[in-house]
């Protein structure tokens, strides 16, 4: 028998004002699948343990260039607990990329089974890596299960099933540039398939503009500039041709942010922006 399946959207941290930008704040969204008791997240955000030692993880160029709020309640771990999910339930962790802000939260779930490209996990492991991973988010105790180049496709790009849960079907998209591995995340829900696009952009109303201008942050955290041009290309044309089989958001524009959770009748159950944010006993 198979298993209700609910989705439920979440931000796992926050970042801005970003200088030289309009941007006054940046979520890390995030998706929470659940399927009976067991709980699937699509990125971690930052951990418990950038969010209590800040300047030892994350750095004091970081946490002042990012506008990072320091707040261990955001964290995925204290969040979920808010929701009554225990680290425990969650048993899989499907990863767009290796920074920070998406899979800082790894080790706060050490049961769960890490699912991401091969080619991110080769260049987090490569001895000149980008400045946003850190040698501690992966240890050897991590279950990592890693995707290499298949033949399948998804709506015409590159696509890796995922072995979840009977039910859920998930991809991982590549979509290179950001980081040399990043992916987006293809799930479909309720017959509609939604893709979780990472950092593959980061603002909607500039990024798919006809000429889109190279935003200051993408341009200043890319692996590779022409594949970032080539795989933002890849998803305005997947909007333009795809758009009403297919609903996007990436991780850092707050107003989709805000139209995934109160605009979809689904407000996130714990006010981030307000005052309603649990007292953390740590």
């Amino acid at each position: 028998m198979v298993e209700r399946i609910s989705i439920e959207h979440a931000t796992f941290g926050l970042l801005g004002p970003l200088s030289h930008t309009p941007t006054r704040t940046m979520s890390v969204h995030c998706v929470i699948i659940l399927i009976g008791d067991r709980v699937i997240l699509v990125d971690t955000g930052f951990g418990t343990r950038e969010m209590l030692e800040p300047n030892r993880y994350l750095g004091s160029d970081a946490l002042l260039s990012l506008g990072i709020v320091v707040d261990v309640r955001l964290t995925a771990l204290h969040r979920l607990a808010a929701r009554g999910i225990r680290a425990e339930q969650v048993t899989d962790i499907v990863l767009t990329h290796l920074d920070a802000d998406h899979a800082g939260g790894l080790h706060d779930f050490p049961g769960a089974t890490v699912h991401l490209s091969a080619e991110e996990l080769a260049a987090y492991d490569e001895p000149q890596s980008r400045g946003s991973y850190h040698p501690y988010q992966v240890s050897r105790q991590t279950n990592l299960t890693t995707y290499g180049p298949t033949d399948e496709q998804w709506f015409g790009l590159p696509a890796r099933s995922l072995p979840l849960p009977q039910g859920l079907d998930a991809k991982l998209i590549p979509l290179p540039g950001h980081s040399k591995g990043h992916c987006g995340v293809a799930y479909r829900e309720n017959g509609q398939w939604t893709l979780h696009a990472g950092d593959a952009y980061f603002d909607a109303r500039v990024n798919f503009l006809d000429t889109p201008p190279g935003l200051p942050l993408e341009i200043a955290m890319q692996a590779d500039p022409c594949e970032r041009v080539a795989s933002l290309s890849k998803l305005r044309e997947l909007r333009s041709r795809y758009g009403s089989e297919i609903a996007m958001f990436c991780a850092h524009d707050h107003q989709e942010y805000t139209g995934w959770t109160e605009g979809r009748g689904r407000t996130d159950p714990v006010d981030v922006f307000g005052r309603n944010l649990p007292q953390s006993s740590t």
